[in-house]
């Protein structure tokens, strides 16, 4: 039974799923229902609606495939396609009820009949539309696939084509992101919230919400809802949401978990539009009854098109002035600023939030997530790609629900705003290994992790310390152009305590010109040492510090400077670290007015008092630090995100000579399990590549071995890998030197999963090899891995890379059927 979850234009979340016999009435009652000229432009005429509708609800899902929509227990709109006797083709056909045209949703089932297609190997949809339906035109024309058209005696042949091109997938995108952010409004900027299971009982958590939204100072309009009715934070509390009587954006929920269902069809028969559901008892509990309540409850809130945080959320908080939004189990006091926090975990999450308001840190919206049976973190990310309020993301998460998905939404966010990422180790029992090649052992969650945040431009942390220590850097300061650092300090102790940071994390000292050390030996006679570090010695003042911040700004071989201080007591520390933030914004004061304005670069400190206190400043342009090393490891992130803006963007290149049809005709054939020599021969020859024996004498010992993996992840899909050949398949795990890249597979990944392991790199980098035909087998592989779901893992080994190309020698594959994803969300 096909079930998809689709978004529409309006922001609304609908179910659509195959009809069943029982449906056959309702299917009927819709088609009944349409207009005399909707049902004329559907059937060509006046049709029958029993015919179709028996049609329908008794189709075998493989000649005939209809999709149903569902509003409440009405079916809004029927699509469907027939398969034609030309193999590859299908007729495809839908309908939508006239009040319900305008959100999207013929487009979405479209898609989604599509992706269904495609699946099973059909390679184009015929419609034919009367001329005169010009929505239905539009909806064909408008979706993104290649369509041809022909007219007749006043009907439109329409031929499309559904092959994935980039111009279909960056149209999904535009539609999905668009949507996403519209069904969220409710969410994050409600007009109206009601809070269900409000009282004034003590230890009342929908009480405590409440008086939390009123004392938060919200702008709009607050409405306790509890069967006593009563009194809760001086409102007069209704019995149900349908006393309100005014159209509510958001319900907060907090009841038992057995009320939940009751509540969620409550607010849809309301006008609810979002729910945040606090409760527990759900999926959170791991036990059946729990999960089958979660699932009841999605199901309820996709049948009326709602959004639902939850269940077992802690909150939702949005800063801006005009709403200032503070929905939380908890208190916390919060600041406004560029900042967008989401936590996967509550009780992290309202940690997070703590921190931030310790540091002194602003916030512009903040989601707890909890079970995200609906709302994801992909979601999230939709959200802060368009808020002009939040200027860095940063995230915790345990699990990713669509990990595709995850990337490509954060390397579209990346591309314009710093997203950081603190990723909760998840266990992989040996069951998760789907066999017995190296490559597959290797693949950990640290290792799919780091492949997914790489190719989407994520910058993981290893602690919340470290990401409040660089989201205060990406907030407050420019991105370095380089790795190169500058440090300034008044203890040659600490300075070299920096450099020592620095180099563990990839930054380089600056080789200061001649002309710098020249400026600072006339200006600074009394300072210890003029190199870098520069050691100003404990009787440095302020204005000392100034003059060698300044030089090394104006150097062109420093990339960022540090400054590193140690107060001698009294207020000593306060005055520098105010003096340093003085110059700092005079400086850039001065850029911004200047006709050739000078490069700006970052500029962060260590400035602490002798007891180890950091100084107290409201406001903070220059991100001050209690340890040297947590001032490097934020400068250190900011190059690495420097550095991945800097890379090319890639593309999936065409591979001339690569046959899907053939490949899937050789898995086809073989079946389940290990292919033997001559299927696992045709299966690469069908990708572009041969499998030859390996060479002797000088020609062997001239190449170097690499070995180049595929696995099929049950959570992440396909995955490829390179790591240092010559273990002949079952010789011994690779020891963590490998690089991993989630397909499909850009020219520029190929790029970097040749450059990553540290083993390989080195190798290649002995003489002249032929690195662009190790890329290209990368490709193919990787193509082969895309392409084909039975393809459990898969290696060439060895790989052998001469000058002028590569000899595989050995390849092992096995095929299997593909691990279950039955993930009904398609954004």
């Amino acid at each position: 039974m096909i079930v998809r979850d689709v978004i529409l234009r309006d922001g609304s979340a609908l179910r659509l799923r195959s009809p069943q016999p029982e449906d056959e009435e309702a299917i009927r009652a819709f088609f009944d229902g349409l207009s005399f000229e909707s049902r004329y432009l559907r059937f060509h005429g006046a049709g029958r609606s029993d015919i179709i509708s028996r049609d329908y609800a008794h189709a075998d899902g493989d000649a005939r495939v209809p999709l149903l929509a569902h509003l409440g227990d009405r079916v809004v709109a029927v699509a469907g396609y027939d398969r034609l006797n030309e193999p590859d083709a299908a007729e495809v056909a839908f309908a939508v009820a006239e009040d319900q045209q305008g959100r999207g949703l013929a487009t979405s089932m479209l898609q989604q009949l599509a992706d269904v297609a495609a699946s099973r190997g059909i390679t184009r949809f015929d419609a034919e539309v009367m001329g005169e339906n010009r929505p239905m035109l539009h909806v064909f024309g408008s979706a993104g696939f290649g369509v041809r058209r022909a007219s007749t005696a006043g009907i439109v042949h329409l031929a499309l084509d559904l092959s994935p091109t980039a111009q279909l997938a960056e149209r999904i995108d535009d539609r999905t992101h668009a949507a996403t952010v519209e069904s969220l409004r409710a969410l994050l900027s409600p007009g109206s919230i009601a809070v269900v299971g409000a009282s004034a009982r003590e230890g009342s958590v929908g009480g405590a919400i409440f008086r939390g939204i009123v004392e938060g100072g919200y702008r709009g309009v607050a409405t306790p809802v509890h069967p006593d009715r009563g009194v809760v934070g001086s409102t007069r509390a209704v019995a149900s949401l349908g006393e309100i009587g005014e159209e509510v954006d958001l319900a907060v929920v907090a009841v038992a978990a057995r009320e939940v269902l009751d509540v969620a069809r409550e607010a849809a028969a309301a006008g609810v539009r979002a729910l945040l559901v606090v409760s527990t008892g759900f999926a959170d509990t791991d036990e059946p009854e729990g999960v089958a309540r979660e699932e009841a409850l999605l199901a309820e809130v996709r049948a009326h098109g709602l959004r639902l945080v939850g269940p077992n959320a802690l909150g939702v908080v949005n800063t801006d002035p005009s709403l200032r939004l503070q929905a939380l189990i908890g208190r916390v006091p919060l600041r406004v600023g560029g900042l967008g926090l989401s936590s996967q975990s509550g009780a992290l999450g309202l940690a997070l939030l703590g921190h931030a308001a310790a540091r002194r840190m602003g916030v512009s919206s903040f989601l707890a997530l909890g079970n995200r049976a609906d709302v994801s973190t992909n979601d999230v990310l939709e959200h802060f790609a368009d808020d002009e309020r939040t200027t860095v993301v940063a995230f915790y998460v345990e699990s990713f629900g669509n990990p595709r998905r995850f990337s490509q939404v954060a390397r579209r966010v990346s591309r314009r705003k710093p997203i950081l990422a603190v990723k909760g180790s998840r266990a992989r029992d040996e069951g998760d290994a789907p066999g017995r090649l190296r490559i597959a052992g290797a693949l950990t969650d640290a290792a799919l992790t780091e492949a997914l945040f790489a190719q989407a431009g994520v910058l993981r942390v290893e602690s919340t310390q470290t990401l409040f220590d660089a989201a205060e850097l990406l907030e407050r300061q420019p991105l370095p152009a380089g790795r190169m650092l500058g440090i300034v300090t008044n203890s040659g102790g600490l300075g070299t305590v920096a450099a020592d940071a620095a180099a563990a994390r990839g930054l380089g000292l600056a080789r200061v010109s001649e002309a710098t050390r020249a400026r600072l030996a006339t200006a600074l006679p009394g300072a210890d040492r003029l190199g870098n570090p520069i050691d100003l010695g404990v009787r440095a003042t302020s204005e000392d510090e100034r003059v060698a911040v300044d030089a090394l700004l104006d150097d062109d071989a420093v990339d960022a400077v540090l400054v590193v201080h140690v107060g001698l007591g009294g207020a000593d520390p306060d005055e520098r670290l105010a003096a340093l933030e003085d110059a700092v914004e005079t400086r850039a004061a001065n850029a911004a007015l200047s006709a050739a304005p000078p490069s700006v670069k970052p500029v962060v400190a260590c400035v602490v008092g002798g007891d180890g206190r950091l100084p107290e400043r409201e406001h903070r342009r220059v991100p001050n630090y209690r340890f040297p090393e947590a001032a490097v490891r934020a400068l250190a992130i900011a190059a690495d995100r420097r550095d991945w803006l800097g890379r090319r963007l890639g593309q999936t290149p065409a591979l001339d000579g690569f046959d899907a049809a053939a490949a899937q005709q050789v898995v086809d054939e073989a079946g389940e399990g290990w292919l033997d020599g001559d299927a696992t021969v045709a299966l690469l020859r069908a990708a572009g590549l041969e499998l030859a024996d390996a060479p002797g004498g000088d020609a062997e010992a001239a190449a170097i071995a690499v070995l180049v993996g595929a696995v099929n992840d049950a959570e992440f899909g396909p995955v490829v890998g390179v790591a240092p050949g010559g273990g002949l398949g079952w010789a011994g795990p690779i020891p963590g030197d490998a690089s991993f890249r989630l397909a499909p597979l850009t020219d520029v990944d190929a790029e970097e999963l040749v450059d990553g392991p540290p083993a390989v790199r080195a190798a290649l980098a002995t003489g002249t090899f032929d690195l662009a035909a190790l890329r290209d087998a990368i490709l193919r592989l990787g193509a082969l891995a895309d392409t084909l779901p039975d393809l459990a893992e898969a290696e060439l080994d060895p790989v052998l890379v001469g000058a002028s190309g590569v000899i595989i020698s050995g390849a092992r594959v096995r095929l299997a059927p593909p691990p279950e994803r039955s993930r009904a969300k398609t954004w």
